[in-house]
């Protein structure tokens, strides 16, 4: 009889077994599952706010407003860089500068440091060199410098253009060539230096562009800019410069999730 009891306990251990080794699976499962919450987490955007105001009165009344917005999302390999900008300039109640600037460029990465990029670029500048110009181009980068403090990237594609002469209004269509060089250095965790330089070459006008910026940044996301922006048109309207150049001192904030 005991033995009996005995085979009767044992069978039904055994036959409990495999059901528990089942059941510690179930609960280990969702755990091994934990990395696909994170791969969902939303993919990180940033972006900067600027304006800068200068007043003077006296013998002579001066007022310049600028203003700047960046915006730029990454997703994996896939990245969008927005930039709006805008300057406005009077003397003694009679505007002396108008400029608006809006690109947009895409770029996808490929093999780590090169990257394939479509970039679109309106200018409407009412006192400079060319009156509005318009690219749209496709081209190659490549990303030279990655490390932490020094960043360096060159481009080279082309593409299509359409412009306009600042006094004649005549209009103008051509294919271009373009080179673009971005370089950024860290100085310090509170300043750095930007610099870049575009150039859109065809057959109607060399179109060339410095902008260099330096930050310092205040406390927390709020920093202070000097940005030098330098022009240069190679086929003009009689009487109008070949090259304008702006300088100016911006007050600015930093939002998002800006990697690296």
């Amino acid at each position: 009889m005991q033995r009996i009891t005995i085979n009767a306990v044992l069978g039904v251990l055994l036959s409990w077994a495999p059901s528990a080794v089942l059941a510690a699976d179930d609960v280990v499962a969702p755990t091994a599952a934990s990395p696909e919450v994170s791969a969902d987490a939303p993919p990180p955007w940033w972006g900067e706010a600027s304006a800068g105001v200068l007043t003077t009165s006296g013998n002579s009344e001066t007022r310049t407003a600028n203003g700047k917005f960046t915006l730029d999302y990454q997703r994996a390999d896939w990245r969008n860089a927005l930039l709006l900008q805008a300057l406005l300039a009077a003397d003694n109640g009679q505007t002396t500068g108008e400029r608006y600037l809006l690109t947009n460029k895409v770029d996808y990465t490929f093999f780590e440091q090169n990257y394939f990029f479509a970039a679109l670029d309106f200018e409407k500048d009412l006192f400079g060199g060319i009156r509005q110009r318009t690219s749209q181009t496709l081209g190659l980068g490549r990303h030279l410098l990655t490390g932490p403090a020094h960043r360096l990237d060159v481009e080279l594609g082309a593409g299509a253009r359409q412009q306009q002469e600042q006094d004649s209004l005549d209009k103008d269509r051509d294919l271009i060539g373009r080179f673009g060089l971005d370089y950024q250095y860290r100085i310090n965790d509170n300043s750095g230096v930007r610099q870049t330089v575009k150039v859109e070459s065809g057959e109607a006008n060399t179109f060339t562009q410095s902008v260099t910026e330096l930050k310092l940044y205040v406390i927390g996301n709020l920093f202070t800019s000097i940005m030098l922006t330098v022009q240069n048109n190679s086929s003009v309207d009689p009487g109008v410069k070949h090259t304008d150049s702006t300088t100016a001192l911006n007050f600015s904030y930093a939002f998002g999730n800006k990697p690296g």
